[in-house]
């Protein structure tokens, strides 16, 4: 008898302990981890590194341009450290849905489909898009490309942009930039659509290159987050507006970027108006991924 009791309370030992175990766990994770990341104190940011100047790579591999910079000061803020991750624009949204990444620290062009798989920070910039041939075509509207083979990247928002403003064309699918510009310069493309200040730096790059056309975008770029994960959202919201408060995120800004914030930005955060003058300095931009 004495040794059926000794069990029981050993038994029961064990299950009280294991309730206590969980419960610490559970508050650990909610006092240690309190913005929902995969890891504790990490933010696991998935980044194109072929998106100048939003991210490239510098030569020994290391992400920068002005998204990378708008994170790393982010983390900072928050007391977090930032792991990069280099990712397509599409795998990247993926590994959001599957938990694989906390961020997806790209420019983003935001889009009601993109919002059924993720959730977006406020926007950071806004754009234009830009059709860009070589310096011995003589195409100069969207519709002198109709039947020419006309390059852009997969999961892009410029994919939309060549099957809806540019009919006839032979539209060619790449999964980074740099090889379509390679493309584009070798004679085997006609054209490539890609963001406004991507374009801007190719075209410092290689003089073989000119703008045809340009044109203006209906929605802002941001960087994508878990739809799940309001907490880390609102985290990120919440200290870009302190940037933006502080100047910070208008010093990023000019780093990287020569034209003065769209006054579609300036809508999106007012405190940035009286640093630019209402954002009625300037009416060029770029274009996202």
């Amino acid at each position: 008898m004495n040794k059926a009791l000794s069990v029981r309370f050993a038994a029961g030992g064990a299950v009280a302990a294991l309730a206590l175990t969980l419960a610490g766990c559970g508050g650990d994770s909610g006092k240690d981890n309190p913005y929902g990341l995969e890891e504790a104190g990490t933010v696991l940011a998935a980044v194109s590194t072929d998106q100048p100047p939003f991210a490239t790579a510098d030569k020994g591999g290391k992400p920068q341009g002005f998204i990378v910079d708008l994170t790393d000061e982010v983390a900072k803020r928050l007391k977090l450290k930032v792991e990069y991750k280099a990712s397509a624009v599409p795998a990247a949204l993926q590994g959001l849905s599957s938990g694989q990444y906390d961020l997806a620290a790209s420019g983003l062009g935001v889009t009601a489909e993109r919002q059924k798989q993720v959730s977006f920070t406020k926007g950071v910039y806004w754009s234009t898009t830009t059709v860009l041939t070589r310096k011995n075509s003589t195409a100069t509207k969207l519709a002198d490309f109709s039947g020419k083979r006309v390059g852009d990247i997969t999961g892009a928002v410029q994919q939309e942009f060549v099957k809806s403003k540019m009919p006839g064309a032979k539209q060619v699918q790449f999964q980074n930039q740099n090889t379509a510009v390679t493309q584009l310069l070798s004679g085997n493309l006609d054209a490539f659509v890609v963001g406004g200040p991507d374009a801007d730096a190719y075209l410092k790059k290689y003089s073989a290159l000119k703008p045809a056309v340009s044109a203006p975008v209906d929605h802002a770029t941001a960087m994508a987050v878990q739809k799940k994960n309001t907490k880390f959202q609102q985290a990120v919201d919440g200290q870009l507006g302190a940037m933006v408060q502080d100047g910070t995120f208008l010093k990023i800004y000019k780093k990287w970027f020569v034209e003065a914030p769209r006054p579609e930005l300036v809508k999106i955060w007012p405190a940035l108006g009286a640093q630019v003058g209402q954002g009625g300095e300037g009416t060029q931009g770029g274009s996202a991924s």
